[in-house]
């Protein structure tokens, strides 16, 4: 008998949104969003399938160690539209990172083209030539050497945040692939996607996943305040 990975046991209580076909789940981390077939265990979308008894479709991915927001399908149909409506300027999608420094600036954005930087593509980074990449972070509270920040994206490239900030100086914490050394702080990068909103007039008008215990920990640990968990 199959037994979900820690974190699915309890998949329904996961659930964020589920109505009209489309289901939305707070993703622990730890686990991808999809995984290399549909039988494959490992991942969020067969427990979804399971769950269901039906195909499910991933609307979009997160990176297996970032929590959050993550948003599927059970009619096909729907996954273009809600692309559409994630990837139109009326769809705002933030995360929560933690990240490495104490950035010299309360908003930035960063305007950077991301791409393989070999010719095997096993390696990604900011990259001239590469595809466009818009992220605006802002500083919410800072403690000594490390920021919690709120990262809108305007584009959606794999490791967006993390080459972003590891760009900008400011790897995050946890950071195993973009910064050297990697970060051993914490057993995954910290960042979450905390919230999917739409200003389109549309229903549904947002999705928001509070910020995991690890993450809070995290923070306590690293000496902020309740203002920055808080925020979410």
């Amino acid at each position: 008998m199959l037994t979900p990975p820690p974190g699915l046991e309890r998949l329904a209580d996961l659930f964020l949104y589920e109505d009209g076909g489309l289901v939305v789940v707070d993703k622990p981390a730890g686990i991808p969003s999809t995984g290399l077939a549909l039988d494959d265990p490992r991942c969020l979308q067969f427990w979804l399938m399971r769950h269901y008894g039906g195909m499910i479709w991933a609307v979009h991915q997160l990176d297996a160690d970032t929590s959050g927001v993550n948003v599927f399908a059970r009619e096909k149909a729907l996954v273009a539209a809600m692309k559409a409506r994630m990837t139109a300027p009326t769809g705002v999608k933030t995360y929560f990172a933690v990240c490495h420094g104490s950035p010299a600036f309360e908003q930035r954005e960063i305007d950077a083209p991301i791409g393989f930087l070999d010719a095997e593509e096993t390696r990604l980074g900011v990259l001239q030539g590469g595809k466009s990449a818009r992220s605006l972070v802002t500083v919410l509270e800072r403690s000594g050497p490390f920021a919690a920040l709120s990262v809108r994206i305007f584009t959606g490239r794999t490791h967006q945040i993390r080459i972003h900030l590891a760009h900008a100086g400011h790897p995050l914490v946890g950071e195993a692939w973009y910064r050297a050394p990697p970060c051993s702080l914490t057993p995954r990068q910290a960042l979450h996607a905390a919230a999917l909103r739409f200003e389109d007039g549309l229903e549904p008008a947002a999705f928001v996943a509070p910020l995991p215990a690890d993450l809070r920990e995290l923070l306590a640990r690293l000496g902020f305040s309740r203002a920055a968990a808080a925020a979410w």
